[in-house]
């Protein structure tokens, strides 16, 4: 494999998203679209209006009142957001099957969803306006490790085992043993998509914010949630999470240790019930 890119074209038949999902960006990317139209394009899948429902109507969103209809959903959260999060659901499910020869799906959605609730804790700290998106760039910051297990297994597995006995991180390791990693793929799944460039670019210089000169902030972020996510996975509960953060990272988001703890409790808090409603979408959402 010389590339990313020849590795997501080589998957792209099996990564269509659903329909629902591309009706749904044709509305966003629409100029002359209005919040009907998202409105009925969620409506005609009943999986994906019962879902988008729940979520919304759930603790992640704190809605004072239930919200009963989807038009009245994207009349309080707006479209975009409603976009990210049937984005959320149906990358879920688009990679719900696959093989778990080297991770166990389970372990790596539990750690992809406690990325995205991070991330969006970090940007709320952040005071970032729209800081619900974070969250799924959160969840889609290590997208590309999927395509890895599935192809390359032998390859990733060896780089695993260097980060594990050097105490290099893994990106470093993939570079060297693959000649790519995960955010290289990560980008070209997201450029492939045709979803927004600042989320492609944000995966892709992850662990060098500085890289991007456009969206250094939410690289930052990214960078941030990652090194929790680690941490969060650690054998004594948050581990040293503290190396993986870049230098440029605390300079670009002006967080600090206390506000970032705060921020794993939070994270922490909400996963479990986030886990439970995603799970109940693979099962409703064709």
């Amino acid at each position: 494999m010389k590339n990313a890119e020849e590795l997501v074209n080589m998957s792209s038949s099996m990564l269509s998203l659903p329909d629902v999902y591309l009706q749904v960006k044709g509305v966003i990317d629409n100029p002359e679209s209005t919040m009907a139209d998202l409105s009925r394009v969620i409506s005609i899948d009943p999986g994906m209006t019962a879902i988008v429902l729940k979520l919304v109507n759930s603790a992640f969103y704190g809605m004072p009142r239930k919200v009963e209809t989807i038009s009245r959903a994207v009349g309080i959260l707006g479209m975009q957001p409603l976009h990210d999060l049937v984005l959320a659901i149906s990358v879920t499910k688009t990679f719900s099957g696959l093989s778990q020869q080297v991770m166990n799906m389970k372990t790596f959605w539990a750690n992809s969803f406690f990325s995205g609730l991070a991330a969006r804790e970090l940007a709320r700290k952040c005071f970032l306006m729209d800081s619900e998106r974070m969250f799924v760039e959160g969840l889609l910051r290590d997208l590309g490790h999927l395509l890895l297990y599935q192809h390359l297994p032998e390859q990733v597995q060896e780089a695993m085992k260097i980060s594990a006995t050097t105490g290099k991180p893994i990106h470093e390791t993939e570079q060297h043993v693959i000649g790519f990693n995960y955010t290289h793929v990560g980008k070209a799944l997201v450029d492939t998509w045709q979803l927004p460039k600042n989320l492609g670019e944000a995966i892709r210089h992850q662990h060098n914010p500085g890289g991007t000169p456009d969206y250094q902030f939410e690289a930052a972020l990214l960078n941030i949630a990652g090194a929790l996510t680690e941490g969060f996975q650690s054998p004594n509960g948050q581990g040293n999470w503290k190396t993986l953060v870049a230098q440029e990272s605390w300079t670009l988001t002006g967080l600090d240790e206390e506000t970032i703890k705060i921020c794993i409790l939070e994270a922490s808090k909400q996963l479990s019930s986030m886990l439970d409603l995603m799970e109940e979408a693979h099962a409703q959402v064709a």
